[in-house]
């Protein structure tokens, strides 16, 4: 393998399925991941829609469902091209709400390009991509320690990026930096409003079994007429209930402006040196600035100026095949609506939040790497998203393998 390879896997390993670089030595990688999950409750009524107070949500961000439920499925190929030039193609499958049909979606199919080993590491990449400035967004169900995204992720970027666009970064052993720009298909950007694009640095530090992994990142991007996609938009429907129960209508408000998103995030862990035991701690902070219009339908308009911040912590501990860890996340707003239709616009787009209210959640897991390619998770969830607080449980599988070159023994990403 060539040492810049080496260097850029170093550089993120956090980054894992959802980037990487094949190399010389295995010119044609193949593989595949999944998770499912059965869970004890719905995170909402079958016939209500999942809101959280004081957010516009839109995206992927869909609840939690009752019962067994298929949280993400991935199949990647990987080709090493020639020495320079390297294609990636990846089709995946999420969690979506029981009234939309799910489809397998082409997520990554992109060209990159590996410049100047004698002067440093240089990649650009361009095609259909997911955003790695935020390693936790950046990476599958599989990957993650919880089969739940966290709430400021599904608030701010709709659960999953994927979009169109370029990506040009830096790297040495212990520091990467770079930029992506996107035609703006993904949550929170439409492709009308103009381009999105970010800028993201991160840096890695090692000593004996102590490791850091800490970085920062801006995302700027432009909305037009931008509709929550999950009820409303093209997909807009009336839903009919059986006799008794009421189905609410999904009021369709659009916003037009602009979103500034800024975090920072840290990844400290501790390994011992037998191998048998590691210490850890993840966390995440992320802040928007959302300023434009709401306007629906019928003419009615009202002017926005939202901030809202959100973060998560995750403390674990590894010993041997279990890890258990628990995560604790929150969420903040402060939204001024101004004009004639405030009241009704601010309610109907999900902005309104007049009590205060400031949505929180708590997990506790266990996660036991059953096989080397097959892990069994175990959650026990507080959710306080909603004003009316559930504990749910959830017990899943995660399957993760390579199946070209193929390895029964397991594959480490």
């Amino acid at each position: 393998m060539k040492p810049y390879f080496s260097l850029l896997i170093l550089a993120i390993p956090f980054c894992v399925q959802a980037h990487y670089i094949p190399s010389i030595d295995e010119p044609l990688t193949v593989s595949a991941s999944l998770s499912s999950t059965w869970r004890s409750d719905n995170v909402i009524e079958e016939y209500d829609f999942w809101q959280i107070p004081g957010t516009m949500m839109g995206g992927d961000a869909w609840p939690a469902e009752e019962a067994v439920q298929i949280d993400e499925m991935n199949l990647g190929l990987g080709v090493r091209i020639d020495e320079n030039i390297y294609g990636i193609i990846e089709l995946g499958t999420h969690a979506s709400g029981s009234e939309d049909h799910s489809s397998v979606d082409l997520e990554h199919a992109y060209l990159g390009y590996v410049c100047c080993e004698e002067t440093g590491s240089w990649v650009f990449e361009v095609g259909r991509m997911t955003a790695i400035f935020s390693p936790n967004l950046s990476s599958h169900t599989s990957d993650r320690l919880s089969s739940e995204s966290p709430l400021v992720e599904d608030v701010f970027f709709g659960r999953n990026f994927h979009d169109d666009g370029a990506r040009f970064m830096w790297h040495t052993a212990s520091l990467i930096a770079g930029a992506e720009v996107w035609k703006g298909n993904a949550f929170p950007a439409t492709s009308s409003g103009g381009t999105a694009w970010d800028v993201f640095a991160r840096y890695t530090w090692n000593a004996g079994g102590l490791k850091l992994i800490t970085g920062a990142w801006l995302y700027k991007s432009s909305a037009e007429a931008r509709a929550d996609h999950r009820y409303g938009g093209s997909h807009q429907h009336t839903p009919v209930a059986p006799p008794g129960i009421t189905a609410l209508t999904f009021p369709d408000t659009r916003f037009t402006g602009d979103s500034d998103i800024y975090g920072v995030h840290a990844d400290v862990s501790y390994q011992a040196h037998n191998k048998h035991w590691k210490l850890g701690f993840k966390t995440e902070f992320m802040a928007m600035t959302m300023t434009g219009i709401l306007h629906d339908d019928v003419g009615r308009v009202a002017n926005v100026d939202a901030s809202q911040m959100g973060a998560w912590v995750q403390p674990y501990v590894t010993w041997q095949a279990h890890t258990l860890g628990v995560r604790a996340e929150w969420l903040s707003t402060d939204n001024q609506i101004t004009g004639a239709a405030a009241n009704q616009l601010s309610n109907d787009s999900g902005l309104a939040n007049p009590d205060g209210f400031e949505p929180s959640r708590y997990s506790a897991i266990w996660l036991w790497q059953w096989r080397e390619n097959v892990a069994l998770r175990t959650e026990v969830i507080e959710d306080k998203s909603l004003p009316d607080d559930q504990l749910r449980f959830a017990v899943g599988v995660v399957w993760k393998q390579a199946l070209w070159p193929f390895n029964g023994a397991g594959h480490q990403h």
